[in-house]
């Protein structure tokens, strides 16, 4: 007798078998062709090199942009200061130095045999702003800064354009012994923020679902259709209403954009005379070097004649001796001197964003000097009328003074109009594809400002805001005008100590002259002789300084006064 037992056994086993893999051969088959789909949708995206080279292209658009509306016409409308009559006084070049010794170049900072091994790069001024504004680590970082910031607003720029969605979804869903099922959803739309404060949106929808009796192989379900097109206006009339106070984001967004822009610039021109002040101190370190070696040498030449003349009974112990000790006080000069060098030389080659290792060659190069003579008055009008960031500080009160209309408006009410109209469709097959029923909604939402304790603070807030904002302007007006008299000041006290300082020179080299020929006659000791050469040194060293000082003080005067203008190689135009 068949065992029925076994038999129902094995039917039931295969039958379970055989609806497993009808739920996997139906699973498998649906996520083939979702898979189709998403293949498609993948290769018309974009790789993330394209999305690099779209920012980069829109937003260094957008900074040429706003670079040529900020400061494209600036320099055919700035305010100059009147000059005074008054003869410039004659200031001759500092005396050039001998060469420094033959086993070191003080310009270079290397020795005879790196020098052999790699030529040093020659660095005059011109070189220097050039380097620096190309490769310098602080130069790249002010300009990356400046780049995100426009990055940013192409952000919020974008946000207050036609904002465009879209998603495709599909779901398959199955269960041994059951019903399955499936759905795709397509959903668009576009939305957009209105002038008014309102905002305007538009979707369609396509959905279907279906129930799937039995199994893949026995498809009896029938697939339910949903669509919709539909148009809808959230309109504020009291709080949120107006152009303002909508497109306050995009207001703000861009007047910081602008704001950035003119303290690029101004660090452009820190920046140039920064390089300019580092590479004439260098300058000044390299005459130093100059003059402590050659101190040195006439150290050198006058302790070997006072042990020669010692030898000859002409000369006293005390006169060896004291040549001696001023020989090892200017060797000991000359190796602080040399060290300096080298550490400002270090300085200068990260300045410029060199390797350490870079050999560099600094020509001999004097700061012009050029007497100003302006008219105080007229100085401190162009600098209040030409600065950058008193342009900025008086765009930020107009900030403040928006700021306090919209705490105002966010007392106001919430009353807002609510209207829609669109057409949906629902049914199974084709019936359901086509949107034919028509719908629409029209409606008023009223909130009364019961409760407006944050808004309250946040309006007299704003208030306070408003009155600092305007106290910092009359500040740094004030400030502009303190600090142009002080620098006319002190370049007049300068150029004062520089004629100064030039006759002091020429009398020093009449001491060395006439000293040295009382020391030939015998009616001076060497005390005498190498006390006159140290002070001609120091006066040397003296008017090297004050000439930078003097140059480096009259380009941040016409900085201060909005005169002073950088091209993209870093070299200045006023």
């Amino acid at each position: 007798m068949p065992d029925i037992a076994a038999n129902e056994r094995s039917r039931l086993r295969a039958t379970s078998w055989l609806t497993a893999g009808s739920i996997v051969y139906d699973a498998v088959a649906r996520l083939a062709r979702f898979t189709a789909v998403a293949i498609l949708t993948l290769l018309t995206s974009c790789s993330p090199g394209l999305y690099v080279d779209s920012a980069d292209r829109e937003t260094n658009s957008l900074l040429r942009e706003y670079d040529r509306r900020v400061l494209g016409d600036r320099a055919g409308s700035i305010t100059y200061p009147k000059e005074l009559p008054d003869p410039s006084v004659d200031v001759p070049a500092t005396t050039p130095q001998p060469d420094a010794a033959p086993d070191a170049d003080p310009a270079s900072g290397t020795g005879a045999s790196s020098a052999a091994a790699a030529a040093p790069i020659e660095i005059d001024l011109t070189k220097s702003l050039q380097l620096a504004f190309d490769s310098s680590r602080d130069f790249k970082t002010q300009t990356e800064s400046l780049y995100l910031q426009g990055l940013g607003f192409t952000l919020t720029r974008y946000n207050f354009g036609p904002i465009l969605n879209s998603a495709i979804s599909y779901l398959w869903n199955g269960r041994e012994d059951s019903t399955s099922s499936d759905g795709y959803a397509f959903r668009s739309g576009v939305s957009q923020i209105l002038p008014t404060g309102g905002t305007l949106n538009v979707e369609g929808l396509l959905a279907g679902n279906r129930n799937v009796e039995g199994n893949f192989f026995n498809d009896d379900g029938t697939t339910n259709h949903n669509s919709l097109v539909a148009v809808s206006l959230r309109q504020p009339l009291l709080r949120g209403a107006g152009r303002e106070v909508a497109y306050e984001a995009l207001t703000q967004g861009e007047r910081n954009l602008i704001y950035g822009v003119r303290s690029f610039e101004l660090f452009r021109e820190d920046f140039a005379i920064q390089v300019a002040n580092s590479y004439y101190q260098l300058q000044s370190q390299k005459l130093r070097l100059a003059n402590d070696e050659q101190y040195y040498k006439d150290s050198i030449f006058d302790r070997k004649k006072a042990e020669a003349l010692r030898q000859v009974d002409r000369y006293k112990e005390e006169d060896v001796f004291l040549a001696r000790r001023r020989e090892i006080a200017a060797e000991d000069a000359l190796l602080v001197s040399r060290t300096t060098f080298q550490l400002a030389l270090d300085d200068f080659r990260i300045l410029l964003g060199l390797p350490p290792s870079t050999a560099i060659r600094i020509q001999d190069e004097e700061p012009t000097f050029q007497q100003v003579r302006l008219d105080p008055a007229s100085a401190v009008e162009a600098a209040q009328s030409n600065r950058l960031d008193v342009h900025t500080q008086h765009d930020q009160v107009e900030d403040a003074e928006r700021q306090v209309r919209l705490a105002a408006n966010n007392l106001l009410a919430d009353v807002d109009l609510l209207a829609g109209f669109g057409y949906d469709g629902n049914g199974t097959g084709h019936r359901g594809l086509s949107p034919d029923e028509a719908h629409g909604t029209f409606g008023l939402t009223v909130e009364l400002p019961l409760n407006r304790q944050a808004e309250r603070n946040s309006y007299r807030a704003s208030l306070i805001s408003l009155e600092r904002a305007r106290r910092s302007a009359e500040q740094q007006l004030d400030e502009v005008q303190r600090d142009v008299l002080n620098q006319l000041r002190e370049l007049q006290q300068l150029e004062k100590r520089i004629e100064l300082q030039t006759e002091q020179i020429e009398r020093e080299r009449r001491a060395v002259a006439i000293t040295q020929v009382r020391y030939e006659s015998g009616d001076a000791i060497t005390r005498d002789v190498l006390d006159a050469r140290q002070s001609l040194a120091t006066a040397q060293n003296a008017l090297i300084d004050l000439k930078v000082e003097h140059y480096i003080g009259r380009l941040r005067l016409l900085r201060n006064m909005g005169i002073f203008f950088v091209n993209e190689n870093g070299m200045w135009h006023t």
